[in-house]
């Protein structure tokens, strides 16, 4: 089985803004980002913006004094494009966090800092979100945060499969996506951390293909620990 190798990067929002302040943004946002960027009207969705597009050049170039050399497209509603590349390129911000991953094939990243308790009963969510599978492995949870933080996993791995999709979050086929545990030939992999203020972050990547493997930057400071490979399966 062909081995499908994803590059991640993980930083914070402000260190990458403050990069890309120095190293002069004007000078390689491309046409159709400086289109997007016009459109935002708050400074702080601007920075996060530039941060986030010097953070996915900063994965490509793998040097921050090679970053002009990736012009990255910035379609509306979609994932962000490498032209000429080949490369697949998906991205994922959270609370002052930016993900993103690069790979020869569909890719998708979400990563989400869970700073409180949904506002709907996890009963509900689960539900909306998760196989009958699923549902019984939460109910053997007694404790109601670490029932809170594994419905987060698989629901941050669906999001991934999703944005791999290029679909976006279909709410019939949710609750028929499973998460299966595998450590084999995963196609999604999962780390978990927490913030200085002891907050769960998930971090969750899916491909098209199986026998996922990752090469992690982690540039967050939060030291990721890995959380297990899996197989998402459409029943």
């Amino acid at each position: 089985m062909a081995t499908s190798t994803v590059r991640l990067l993980v930083a914070t929002v402000s260190a990458m803004w403050s990069a890309a302040e120095r190293s002069t943004f004007d000078t390689w946002l491309t046409a159709s980002e400086q289109d997007r960027l016009a459109q935002m009207q708050t400074p702080a969705r601007r920075e996060e913006f530039i941060a986030c597009r010097y953070a996915l050049r900063l994965l490509l170039a793998g040097d921050e004094q090679q970053i002009a050399q990736w012009p990255l497209d910035a379609p509306l509603g979609q994932a962000p494009r490498a032209p000429r590349s080949g490369l697949h390129l998906s991205l994922s911000h959270s609370h002052g966090l930016i993900a993103c991953a690069a790979a020869s094939q569909g890719v998708g990243i979400d990563i989400e800092v869970l700073t409180r308790k949904p506002r709907s009963a996890l009963s509900e969510l689960a539900e909306l979100a998760c196989t009958p599978f699923e549902r019984e492995q939460l109910n053997f949870i007694h404790d109601e945060q670490q029932r809170h933080l594994q419905f987060m996993q698989w629901w941050n791995l669906k999001e991934s499969w999703f944005k791999r999709a290029g679909t976006g979050v279909d709410f019939n086929l949710l609750p028929r996506l499973e998460c299966q545990p595998q450590n084999d030939d995963p196609d999604a992999y999962s780390w978990q951390a927490k913030t200085a203020e002891d907050a769960a972050v998930w971090l969750c990547v899916c491909t098209e293909t199986q026998a996922l493997r990752c090469e992690l930057i982690d540039l967050s400071g939060l030291d990721f620990s890995d959380a297990g490979g899996f197989s998402m399966i459409l029943r």
